[in-house]
């Protein structure tokens, strides 16, 4: 048998200029030290020739070929993947979806709002795939094939798994008969944790539930027995990919805002400007008052502020756009500068059932006199509904201060990033 690999530089997607946005990543597309290699005149990749040091490399184990073979048994099997932090959840996802999309579309659920496969972080997220994985998560966050997403607001669902739950039973109603299903979920399987895993099970009700078990540690796959008893589910144990890690290792930090600047910067499909600092880029001007308003409301996450506060709540940090219909019924009040706000909520979430999430924003500035709004998004707003209205949501996810600041070329400081 031959293979034959076709090799493609990236430079014209503009992913490599990632280290004039994001300071820490200046080697991210460096050969490693000590290297022969063999690159093209404008790099994107290198092919190593002869290395005095260990290179990073993944090897998939027996166990995991063979829990691909059980699976691709069912026509259209619902997987369900699950491990301690750090065991290859996402890897081994990736190579499932790898092996199903050669009998078509594969569905993608991703429960994880830390660290997301296909969206910028704070979100769980359903994806219809057709083409091969074989690029980093973080230049996968632009929702290109995304069915639909809703917004946790944190890296965990620990500040209220209730709306957690309610996010992916919304999803869940939402998955295309007949592809198959990967779903990849959190790291956090300890207390409440186990118990939040456990609820997945039951409302997924998967066929198989693969638990990515780290140097024989079975203790999670023992504990899920007893919720993977049915007939129609199998509890599958898996070991963790053998892996060497790069030379220039991401904390899941790096790993969070490397997804949220790839996010921001995207310009379509696999292209990004990251050339341009994000205090360079024209703004989208929206009015936040009068009958014409290009919002409904703005909302606080989990907090209940009183209206005074709320410039200062919003001005400058990420927000979600969330798409409700326009009879969608809340209370509105304005803040003295004219600002709608969503007041007198029984719960400080939107509801899932009513409500959908297609992206971030970052308010970059507010035009109190004007009432306008200044939004960086790569979102399009033409791909709104004439029924739906646009709530901006605050969570608690924010952009490292060099993101909203351009470190090479400082300008004045915009107010929100002022001292007195």
């Amino acid at each position: 048998m031959r293979n034959i690999l076709l090799l493609e530089s990236l430079v014209d997607s503009g992913i490599e200029k990632l280290p004039k946005i994001c300071p820490f990543s200046d080697k991210l597309f460096d050969a490693p030290a000590k290297t022969m290699s063999i690159s093209p005149s404008k790099a994107s990749f290198h092919v190593l020739t002869e290395s005095t040091v260990h290179i990073a490399t993944t090897t998939y184990p027996l166990s995991w070929e063979e829990a691909v073979k059980a699976i691709l048994q069912r026509s259209s099997p619902k997987v369900l993947v699950c491990g301690t932090k750090g065991a290859g959840k996402s890897t081994f996802a990736q190579y499932l979806a790898n092996s199903l999309l050669s009998r078509g579309n594969v569905t993608y659920l991703e429960t994880d709002p830390g660290q997301p496969s296909f969206s910028p972080p704070g979100l769980v997220s359903l994806h219809s795939l057709t083409t091969p994985i074989y690029s980093p998560a973080f230049t996968r966050t632009s929702l290109n094939d995304l069915i639909r997403a809703q917004h946790i607001g944190n890296i965990s669902p620990r500040d209220n798994p209730r709306h957690y739950i309610n996010c992916i039973a919304n999803l869940l109603s939402h998955v295309p008969s007949e592809a198959p299903v990967i779903v990849n979920t959190p790291g956090w399987t300890k207390g409440n944790g186990f118990e939040l895993l456990s609820s997945l099970i039951e409302i997924i009700q998967p066929s198989f539930v693969v638990v990515v078990s780290v140097r024989g540690n079975d203790s999670l796959a023992t504990s899920l027995q007893p919720h993977v008893s049915d007939a129609q589910s199998h509890l599958l144990v898996i070991e963790s990919g053998n892996s060497i890690p790069p030379p220039m290792v991401l904390t899941a930090a790096d790993l969070r805002t490397l997804g949220f600047m790839s996010y921001f910067h995207s310009t379509g499909t696999g292209k990004w400007d990251f050339g341009t600092h994000l205090t360079a880029w024209k703004p989208c001007i929206v009015n936040f008052t009068g009958p014409e308003r290009g919002i409904m409301a703005v909302a606080i996450q989990a907090e209940d502020l009183v209206t005074e506060d709320i410039v200062l709540a919003i001005n400058g940090t990420i927000v979600a756009i969330i798409l409700v219909d326009e009879d969608w019924e809340g209370t509105v009040d304005l803040t003295p500068e004219g600002i709608p706000v969503l007041v007198e909520r029984e719960s400080k979430f939107l509801d899932p059932r009513t409500s959908r999430c297609v992206g971030y924003a970052i308010i970059r500035g507010l035009d109190l006199k004007a009432g306008e709004m200044y939004l960086l998004t790569p979102w399009d707003p033409e791909t709104i509904r004439k029924d739906e209205r646009v709530i901006l949501e605050r969570g608690r996810v924010n952009l490292p201060v060099w993101g909203m600041w351009d470190w090479q070329n400082p300008r004045p400081l915009a107010p929100w990033l002022q001292t007195n």
